[in-house]
């Protein structure tokens, strides 16, 4: 899978995609980001937000062990989440993809971190 193959599965499924440049020095992260991402489980259910995932250059290609997200999810500093490099209306939410990444189980992913929420 390539950051390519994941925003052309996510835009297949209905989702709008773009890519965020995080401020700061020059070659600083990018980001795929998800928008209207709505949670369909959980207490977070029905809830949308706007989800991003720093774009992998790692070949086999690795999910980054986080998700930003946008409002924040959870009270900061609670659930393994810490300000985000995007800027203080973004949430860095530590966690671990823990099988080989195919643009569907990133999708069931997202949708699970949310269901622990």
């Amino acid at each position: 899978m390539t950051n390519e193959e994941l925003a052309t599965y996510l835009q297949t499924v209905g989702f709008t995609v773009e890519t965020l440049e995080a401020t700061g020095p020059p070659g600083a992260a990018s980001f795929l980001v998800i928008r209207n991402f709505e949670v369909r489980v959980g207490t977070k259910g029905g809830q949308k937000f706007e989800i991003a995932i720093q774009r992998s250059t790692a070949v086999p290609y690795v999910l980054p062990p986080a998700i930003h997200v946008r409002p924040h999810a959870v009270s900061m500093g609670s659930a393994a989440s810490q300000g985000s490099p995007l800027g203080p209306d973004w949430q860095y939410l530590s966690r671990v993809l823990r099988v080989a990444p195919t643009p569907a189980k990133v999708v069931s992913h997202l949708h699970s971190i949310f269901g622990e929420l």
